[in-house]
């Protein structure tokens, strides 16, 4: 089984690096619950299919929720452009970069490989939340470049 590893390691080494950091708990990992479910005491089993009104509820949630995001990463991008496009620009020339945005760190990291894509890499601290995320970033300017950079890292100081 080593060499398909070692193949793809060598025909795609960003894929292979996301596959050796994944974040959801490995290969095969399938979630807990595929769809909505409510749990609780006086549920036979601890848990049952959610209701058609108690879906319809969350996917309203789930609207608002978007909603919410994009607002707050339009706040972030215009209070924070200028820095947002320093970092990225450090990425760039360095690789790495750290960005202090209010209450919010956001550490980057630029793995690069010698033939193919890139992976990003944040960590954000934040008071109430920490998060971290892998990114691949296409080397090509048409697709990746500072403008991409800059926004991944507003969507991580979100």
């Amino acid at each position: 089984m080593a060499l398909p590893r070692l193949l793809m390691r060598v025909i795609d080494p960003a894929q292979a690096y996301l596959d050796e950091h994944r974040l959801d708990g490995g290969p095969g990992h399938q979630p807990v619950h595929r769809g909505a479910v409510v749990f609780g005491p006086g549920v036979p089993g601890g848990s049952r299919p959610a209701t058609d009104a108690e879906r319809a509820a969350l996917a309203e949630e789930a609207a608002r929720s978007r909603t919410d995001r994009e607002a707050d990463l339009a706040d972030v991008e215009q209070r924070w452009g200028p820095e947002l496009h320093r970092a990225a620009d450090e990425l760039l020339a360095t690789g790495a970069a750290e960005l202090v945005l209010g209450d919010r760190t956001v550490h980057a990291r630029l793995v690069r490989f010698w033939r193919g894509d890139d992976v990003l890499e944040t960590t954000t601290q934040a008071p109430r939340s920490d998060g971290r995320s892998l990114t691949r970033i296409s080397r090509d300017p048409r697709r990746g470049g500072r403008a991409v950079l800059a926004a991944h890292l507003a969507d991580a100081a979100v």
